[in-house]
């Protein structure tokens, strides 16, 4: 079960580094796309992920190493900092995703 909701999640990621600015391409929302929305649904993935899994260490960093690549095929080197971006919004996601599950066990532990 642990390795279906991590696939479930990296693939994910793929759709929202590779598939997205794909389909926006050339579009004037492009820049909303790459500054708002998909740093967004970085968080969202970073939350989920915690959610059904315990968190580790490496799975932000290869999140900020898939956008990497998307550099030289749809932006250019100046996008770099966003893989930087992308990796503490993952982060940021796992530790909203351990405050939620915290709080979620502690109200089914204080109901018992």
């Amino acid at each position: 079960m642990k390795n279906k909701a991590l696939l479930i999640n990296f693939i994910g990621v793929c759709l929202n580094f590779y598939l997205l600015p794909f389909l926006f391409r050339g579009n004037a929302n492009e820049t909303i796309l790459i500054l708002v929305v998909m740093p967004a649904i970085t968080i969202v993935l970073g939350v989920s992920y915690t959610m059904m899994n315990q968190p580790h260490w490496f799975y932000p960093v290869i999140v900020g190493v898939l956008f990497i690549p998307t550099m030289f095929i749809f932006y250019n080197l100046s996008a770099i900092i966003f893989a930087m971006i992308h990796f503490l919004g993952f982060v940021v996601g796992c530790l909203v995703g351990i405050i939620i599950k915290n709080l979620i066990s502690n109200k089914n532990l204080s109901r018992t």
